[in-house]
């Protein structure tokens, strides 16, 4: 049998009295890419977050590899830090994550919170500036980075602390093609090993090559999941969501 690397089990989180999320039940296998998909506001990113433990359910059961994610569970020192070494969050927003001085202590800034001895956290860092190419920025302050070089470095930042679970909020958008490019290079060449990835996007073109799996998000609800190929030949479902103009619908 399959591991599952989180199960929800009619999940709803609210924003005062809004459902971000309306008891959405999902199950997200071990080593699969799945991608979140649904128009701004659908809850994808409520999702994320919830799926990394920053948001708690109002109602409902979130499990990870069949463990509890409750609030009281994060306060235990042991399974919190043990989840965080496992479970990365990339922003879609890299200025909202890179917060430290230069670079260099950008990455290396995660494994100094497991507790690892300096040079393992060097040799860790070291390994990351050459795999993302970002050993010339290394000395860089964060803020001055362009959009995509502030990208590589927050994947970076996450992937140093080889997580099994990878969780991105529109990892690409507003990229230029080259730059799209070279983190989807990045991300297929992560996964594997039985690593998981689920991606919040837009990118409806680069979905075949970020996802195994789709999920369509709707008001907080669950509309439709399926392989990539399924949901991108489903005109109505994509003028639903609101993922398709009505003008690009082929005739």
């Amino acid at each position: 049998m399959n591991e599952v690397a989180f199960e929800l089990d009619r999940v709803t989180y609210r924003y005062r009295a809004v459902a971000a999320l309306d008891e959405v039940t999902l199950s997200i296998p071990a080593g699969r890419r799945l991608a979140l998909l649904g128009a701004n506001g659908c809850g994808k990113s409520t999702l994320l977050r919830v799926l990394d433990g920053l948001y708690f359910p109002a109602s409902g059961v979130i499990t990870h590899r069949g463990a509890p994610m409750g609030e009281q569970e994060f306060l235990h020192d042991e399974f919190a830090l043990a989840f965080r070494r496992n479970v990365g969050l990339l922003f879609q927003n890299p200025d909202v994550q890179l917060f430290c001085p230069t670079v260099f202590d950008e990455i290396a800034f995660g494994p100094l919170q497991l507790g690892l001895s300096k040079e393992q956290v060097r040799a860790a860092v070291e390994k990351a500036l050459d795999v993302f190419e970002v050993r010339h920025l290394k000395d860089r302050a964060p803020h001055h980075l362009s959009g995509g070089e502030k990208k590589r470095v927050a994947i970076a930042a996450v992937l140093v602390m080889d997580p099994t679970v990878l969780l991105l909020d529109e990892p690409t958008a507003a990229l230029d093609p080259r730059s799209q490019a070279r983190i989807v290079e990045y991300l297929q060449r992560w996964h594997g090993h039985g690593r998981t990835t689920v991606v919040a996007t837009h990118d409806l073109h680069l979905l075949s090559e970020l996802a195994d799996d789709c999920v369509v998000l709707e008001r907080g609800r669950v509309l439709a999941s399926g392989p990539p190929r399924e949901i991108l030949d489903n005109e109505e479902l994509l003028l639903r969501a609101n993922l398709i103009h009505p003008r690009y619908v082929r005739q």
